[in-house]
């Protein structure tokens, strides 16, 4: 087990959660209220939590923990996990199964209304100083009920959600990070490619994305500059004319979408919304100049 002293935290935020955690743990899992984390001795820490489900969901939360069915409430939890958590109510939790131990809390914030679950991996007698310390951190850094919209940094990928769209899906493979966003009947995707130059020696900017957004019968390809970036725009039934009006009121919704490319990073972003009425296209470049690298 590594030595905390003098490592860097990163801060890593995820649909509504930020804390800060040691560099080298892992997000290996994701859910849309969920978070899994892996270091080099394998499992290290996890946390789950569900927006506005009151007091009682504590109890539901207690139920989520892997293992499940084998936690049990009770337990005495570090001085300095407890000192971090003063603003929750807490039920303490563990576990012991297969040489292993985990020792956690059920979580429920009277200010926002959340409940969670967080739990610290560790060996047979439990997670060890360093990683106590580790977790004393991490829970000390938590923040959850901050205003705006939620940001996302994860995998070197930061951006910030416009406001009153939801998380609704997510996707991480090498060489494509993509997020889906819902917003009444709107649906806004944002993409990172890498590496940019492997890509555009086998396909240009806008083949590129037009596959991407799924836009190869776009009405509408032009190139320009974005953030400061070569770009192109791709448009499918954003006109005035009949044709499109007509389409987009027999439920046939419209798409606007930018890819740019960074040299400097190495890298393409892009964001594309799909709506029944016409895409504002300064809104779009705005939100897209959003998605950028750590």
């Amino acid at each position: 087990m590594r030595a905390t002293d003098g490592d860097k935290a990163v801060s890593l935020a995820w649909n509504g959660v930020s804390l800060p955690v040691p560099a080298d743990w892992r997000p290996a899992r994701l859910g849309l209220g969920y978070l899994y984390f892996e270091d080099d001795d394998g499992p290290a820490f996890e946390f789950k939590w569900r927006a506005r489900a009151g007091r009682d969901g504590m109890e539901a939360a207690l139920k989520a923990l892997t293992p499940k069915g084998r936690a049990r409430a009770g337990g005495e939890l570090p001085q300095a996990w407890t000192n971090a958590l003063a603003d929750f109510e807490l039920m303490p939790l563990s576990w012991r199964r297969d040489g292993r131990a985990g020792l956690g809390a059920a979580l429920f914030c009277p200010h926002c209304g959340m409940a969670a679950v967080f739990q610290a991996y560790g060996g047979a007698h439990g997670p060890e100083a360093a990683r106590v310390a580790d977790v004393a951190a991490a829970l000390a850094g938590l923040k959850h009920h901050e205003p705006g919209p939620p940001a996302y940094r994860v995998y070197g990928l930061s951006f910030v959600a416009p406001e009153g769209f939801a998380l609704a899906a997510f996707s991480f493979v090498p060489g494509r990070f993509s997020l889906t966003f819902a917003a009444r009947g709107r649906r806004l995707d944002v993409v990172r490619l890498a590496p940019a130059d492997v890509i555009l020696a086998q396909s240009s900017l806008g083949d590129t994305a037009a596959r991407t957004f799924g836009l190869t019968d776009a009405t509408v390809r032009e190139e320009g500059a974005m953030a400061g970036c070569p770009a192109v725009w791709l448009a499918r039934r954003q006109g005035t004319g009949f044709v499109d009006v007509v389409a987009r009121r027999c439920g046939r919704q419209g798409t606007l979408a930018v890819l740019r490319h960074d040299a400097a990073a190495n890298k393409l972003y892009g964001a594309a919304l799909v709506a029944a009425s016409p895409v504002d296209r300064q809104w779009l470049a705005q939100t897209a100049a959003r998605c950028v690298s750590l």
